[in-house]
């Protein structure tokens, strides 16, 4: 049963939505703005309300028109938070870190302010569509927040570099070419001075040859196919970073945020240092050149590949899951975690609780997984946090978080 009211929102919640309460309900209604009175629908779901907004009946002062015409009218999922200020982004993501900790972790911490990002737009250097045929052509695009089964066409993305959306466009001029699916899943990024294209999906690319001959932007493409198997199709990016592995997407923070842990970890003298889920070894290479010896541990086999070419002994990286191979790389002076966003596997808490650092730097791209994993280590408490906005216009924030035994 749906209902209907006018309220007051109060704050907004880690997925974006604003947070109002009807008649002691809690209600969670996307695309409005602390302060706005908005007249809602919403219906209970146990002790928590979903809301839509009807209409904003009087306009916080921190509402600002979206810059990209996807927001609104194709309900964009890329972005949670174009209607709101810059500067009041970052007050939510500041209380979300907050409130992640008190209510997950049970251990309230003091949380600056967020580090603002460089750029608020154009920051992206790398964008992911969904890509569907249909029987007009092809429809490559994002998802919508309210019906995450349908995507729209992209037109225009202003968080996302230039360059990257100059790319897209001769993808898609060149889409009857592409990989024979029903759809295809395909990101373009900046690497270095080189552009990637990377496509998911096809059992067969007849017109692969055509597709390099219409694309010349394309420095890097890479197709896997529908089982699973690379084809590296172009590669003219020798001595960058690997193509396919994890990279922030936002490299002006990025550069800050590893700054910080390098920092963060240095802080601590160490003579050995584990850095799990160590990427392509940015951070790894920072602390080698410290004289620190580092165990870089990394799933990715091309980007463990290439951390491995770049340490030079006693520094090395290895390929695997950091749940196994903790334990081998361990006693350690510091341990620095770098998960997805569904954080670390509890096995590795209990490694990290059997055999305790003098320090964990855990980076973190969700708050909510961050303060899961907090209390998995009850040995430790919080030194500190200090969050970076790595995704502005997104509820997404990244934190760099500092743990020491309990007793230290």
């Amino acid at each position: 049963m749906a209902y209907s009211a006018t309220t007051r929102i109060e704050s907004l919640a880690a997925g974006g939505a604003g947070v109002a309460r009807v008649d002691g309900l809690v209600v969670f209604v996307p695309r409005t703005a602390p302060g706005d009175l908005a007249e809602i629908t919403f219906v209970k779901r146990q002790r928590l309300g979903q809301g839509r907004l009807v209409r904003v009946v009087e306009s916080s002062e921190l509402r600002v028109p979206p810059r990209c015409g996807h927001y609104l009218p194709d309900a964009c999922g890329g972005c949670q938070l174009q209607h709101v200020e810059y500067a009041a982004q970052l007050t939510a993501k500041q209380q979300i870190i907050r409130d992640a900790f008190s209510r997950i972790a049970r251990r309230p911490v003091e949380v600056p302010a967020v580090t603002p990002s460089p750029a608020s737009w154009e920051y992206r250097n790398k964008l992911t569509l969904a890509m569907r045929r249909e029987d007009d052509g092809w429809v490559m695009g994002l998802h919508r927040w309210d019906d995450v089964d349908r995507i729209f066409q992209l037109e225009e993305c202003p968080i996302t570099d230039p360059g990257v959306l100059a790319g897209w466009r001769d993808i898609m001029a060149a889409a009857d070419v592409l990989p024979e699916a029903e759809a295809l899943r395909g990101s373009v990024r900046l690497l270095g001075n080189t552009m990637a294209f990377a496509v998911e999906g096809g059992s067969a690319w007849l017109g692969m040859r055509e597709f390099v001959r219409r694309c010349p932007s394309l420095g890097v493409i890479r197709w896997t196919d529908a089982a699973g198997a690379l084809h590296v199709v172009v590669d003219h990016a020798e001595g960058e970073r690997p193509a396919a592995s994890f990279e922030q997407v936002n490299p002006r923070v990025a550069e800050a945020l590893h700054a910080s842990v390098v920092l963060h970890v240095m802080a601590f003298a160490p003579a050995t240092v584990v850095d799990g889920y160590s990427g392509a070894g940015e951070v790894a290479l920072a602390l080698a050149a410290r004289r620190v010896r580092v165990t870089a541990i990394e799933l990715d086999r091309e980007a463990a590949t290439h951390a491995a070419r770049a340490l030079a002994p006693p520094s090395i990286a290895v390929c695997g899951r950091v749940e196994e191979l903790l334990p081998r790389a361990l006693p350690a002076d510091v341990v620095i975690l770098n998960p997805p966003r569904t954080g670390v596997d509890a096995a590795v808490c209990a490694t990290l609780e059997r055999s305790p650092p003098l320090a964990i730097v855990y980076v973190s791209c969700n708050p909510a997984t961050l303060a899961r994993d907090v209390t998995r280590l009850p040995a430790f408490r919080v030194e500190s946090v200090l969050p970076f906005d790595m995704f502005p216009q997104t509820t997404h924030v990244e934190t760099v978080c500092v743990l020491v035994p309990q007793e230290s």
